[in-house]
């Protein structure tokens, strides 16, 4: 039985990939471009820059764009110890909790960046404030994350968390370890993110939303295009809060 239900996952994600390349509103990636946009400021980051991975986990995503002979520092910062001791990517490693405060003195910081963990937050905006202290004056703040109204955050939001996780880690090969942590999705919409920043003294230098998210429904056909279709819809009509991602960069005043 279980061998059956996987085939018939498989055949239904080959055929959803067919259709994601025809899809307008898949052709934006923003996590490809949260990896660009990181690794163009961390590579203008003079000699003896500072930059800081927000979640850094067990990986930094973007350590790989660093030139050779850089003199930036990277440091990778994460409630979780146990997550940081296989981070091999960065230069330092802090344990905080970024609610309550980043280890860092009063604008040391020339960049710091997130992927994937502002929804995880229970104040999005005490993380702002904290941000808007290590940070110099001119320095920036990448963001990405998914959007508070998209159809697989509602569906997290309303379901209990042990089956959010199972039906996660079943239907995403590899997630365990990676997906599934509590999420809040605090203000993690499009206009309430740009107001935030802006309350915290940052001016928005870009924010770009993504509408693609139905590769969380591939395992059938019949209800990826349905999403599929809802997707195209907002795409169409730019409805920036109903978007499935946001990619934000804000510059401190």
């Amino acid at each position: 039985m279980a061998a059956s239900i996987r085939a018939f996952m498989k055949t239904n994600q080959e055929i959803c990939a067919r259709i994601e390349r025809r899809l307008p509103q898949a052709s934006v990636n923003l996590h490809r471009a949260y990896e660009e946009t990181v690794a163009r400021y961390l590579n203008s980051t003079g000699d003896g820059g500072v930059v800081v991975d927000v979640g850094g986990g067990k990986k930094c995503d973007f350590a790989k764009y660093r030139r050779p002979g850089s003199r930036v520092k990277l440091v990778a910062v994460d409630i979780s110890a146990a997550e940081l001791e296989h981070n091999h990517d960065v230069d330092e490693k802090r344990i905080a909790d970024v609610t309550r405060g980043l280890p860092f003195e009063d604008g040391e910081v020339d960049l710091i960046a997130s992927r994937s963990v502002i929804e995880h937050l229970q104040s999005s905006e005490e993380f702002i404030a904290h941000s808007a202290r290590v940070l110099k004056r001119g320095g920036v703040s990448i963001h990405v994350f998914p959007s508070k109204f998209a159809p697989f955050s509602i569906a997290n939001q309303l379901l209990p968390r042990k089956l959010t996780r199972r039906l996660l880690h079943g239907l995403i090969p590899g997630s365990e370890g990676v997906l599934g942590f509590p999420a809040f999705y605090d203000r993690t919409y499009a206009s309430a993110a740009r107001a935030m920043f802006e309350r915290q003294g940052f001016e928005i230098a870009e924010l770009r939303v993504g509408y693609h998210q139905a590769e969380y429904f591939d395992f059938f056909v019949p209800l990826y295009l349905l999403n599929a279709l809802y997707e195209l819809a907002l795409y169409r009509l730019r409805a920036e809060n109903l978007a499935a991602n946001v990619l934000i960069v804000a510059r401190k005043r």
